[in-house]
């Protein structure tokens, strides 16, 4: 469950690069891309595959 979550938390976050992107604003794009990786690495330490 919270596995899902993180990945749609991860999505958003991709999104929001994207949204970002187009309003040219790089410090809100490169927060994103942190924000994206760090969902990500999150759902995979609570589903076990790393960590």
């Amino acid at each position: 469950m919270m596995t899902c979550v993180f990945y749609i938390l991860a999505a958003l976050a991709f999104v929001a690069f994207f949204y970002r992107s187009k309003i040219r604003d790089g410090h809100g794009m490169a927060y994103s891309a942190v924000m994206v990786i760090i969902w990500i690495a999150a759902a995979l330490w609570w589903s076990g595959k790393i960590g």
